[in-house]
């Protein structure tokens, strides 16, 4: 099912699927290695470059954008998905397993509450095409986060909730 762009607010997500249609052109993706650090180069920081290893498969984080691991707190780049925080697997591992199955991009909207903070994000995954065994080889994570503090009257309600 083709992304509808009118749900992207991030000027960056388009720009970035725009780069992933025009490499892809008539095919299904683009393959492996047409989209690159080139192309990529002004989204870098909010980027994960992902491999697929077969058999398996097993999803590898090869590199992650500074502004990604600054989040996240600590290096993810050269780390396995089967490694990372079992939070971070709940909501990663269904939309890889989606992406190797269907093989097309995919974009959503997350919101979460946390203590003070009140965090969304969008996340675009684009797939790359391995021509050798008609394979996902390497998946393409766009995600731009917006971090804000709580209001005073959320952190009210929030008060009012937990003593009732």
């Amino acid at each position: 099912m083709p992304i509808d762009r009118t749900k992207i607010r991030r000027q960056e997500l388009v720009d970035v699927l725009d780069i992933w249609d025009e490499l892809r052109g008539e095919r299904e993706m683009p393959r492996e290695g047409e989209m690159g650090p080139i192309e990529l180069a002004p989204f870098l920081q909010n980027l994960m470059l992902v491999d697929i290893h077969y058999p398996g498969p097993r999803i590898q984080y090869k590199q992650v954008g500074l502004e990604l691991e600054r989040i996240y707190g600590k290096t993810v780049s050269g780390k396995f998905l089967d490694e990372m925080p079992k939070m971070f697997r709940r909501f990663a591992e269904p939309a890889y397993t989606a992406m190797l199955e269907n093989k097309e991009p995919s974009f959503a909207k997350f919101r979460f509450v946390e203590r003070f903070w009140i965090a969304t994000y969008e996340r675009l995954m684009l797939p790359l095409h391995n021509p050798r065994d008609d394979t996902v080889s390497e998946i393409i994570v766009a995600i731009y986060p917006k971090i804000k503090a709580k209001s005073k009257a959320e952190r009210e309600a929030e008060r009012k909730t937990e003593i009732a």
